[in-house]
């Protein structure tokens, strides 16, 4: 590769395929000190919307049914960040694009997944609390505004 397409390449698309593989990998984290808690999340969440039984209930089977479906997403990121972090000396772009590649698919799935529990959940509630996680939802957006990585919604 010529010096001017290595300048390139470090200044341009290296950098481009680090903040892809940051904010892609940032889905599959949780963003507390100890891994994702789907149960903390739906105990939250029925705090601050008041949840009934049987809605907290539901939206205990929709978060876990979304968390165990993502399980080999977060791991094959995971595995993707450990194949883009050991390759620096060594850095080659055709793999490395179809690793980010790679990561942009996933978190594809994981997002639409996302999106998709949110929407069912947001079914269950009655107008008071589609409200509250209404308003839920851009605090979480501006706190996330401070935060490095992908701070959205609960789940």
């Amino acid at each position: 590769m010529n010096k001017t397409l290595k300048k390139v390449f470090m200044g341009v698309v290296g950098p481009a395929l680090a903040t892809l593989f940051v904010a892609a990998s940032g889905w599959s984290m949780s963003h507390g000190d100890g891994p994702a808690d789907p149960q903390r999340k739906v105990a939250h969440m029925a705090q601050m919307l008041q949840l009934t039984e049987e809605q907290t209930a539901t939206v205990q089977t929709l978060v876990t049914t979304s968390f165990e479906a993502s399980a080999a997403d977060r791991q094959r990121l995971h595995s993707l960040k450990a194949q883009l972090l050991d390759q620096p000396a060594s850095f080659d772009a055709g793999p490395a694009q179809a690793t980010a590649d790679e990561i942009g698919q996933i978190t594809s799935r994981m997002v639409f997944r996302m999106a998709s529990t949110r929407a069912q959940i947001y079914q269950l509630l009655n107008d008071e609390q589609k409200e509250k996680m209404d308003e839920m939802s851009l605090r979480a957006g501006k706190r996330g505004d401070k935060r490095p990585g992908p701070d959205g919604p609960m789940f």
